[in-house]
């Protein structure tokens, strides 16, 4: 699931070239994805960022321990609410 969201996701790359930004954001962009997606779209964004040297903040409310760790990639996750 969430072939809309990875093209959406895809089209967002595309047009990394075309605008100047100091960062960019994306806020739950995997919200309609599965596991399987989730893991290929934070791979292919972390390896985009990395490689253009550009800097991004994602925001989800999913597991993000999947994602690489490296000299330029940092995470932060927020205690989970009180219920």
């Amino acid at each position: 699931g969430g072939e809309r969201s990875f093209s959406t996701l895809c089209f967002t790359l595309a047009l990394h070239g075309m605008t100047e930004a100091p960062f960019r954001a994306m806020d739950e962009f995997d919200v309609f994805m599965d596991a399987v997606s989730r893991k290929i779209s934070l791979d292919t964004l972390v390896d985009f960022a990395v490689a253009h040297g550009s800097q991004w903040v994602f925001i989800t409310p999913h597991d993000i321990s999947m994602v690489k760790p490296g000299d330029r990639v940092k995470k932060q996750q927020m205690a989970a609410p009180r219920g």
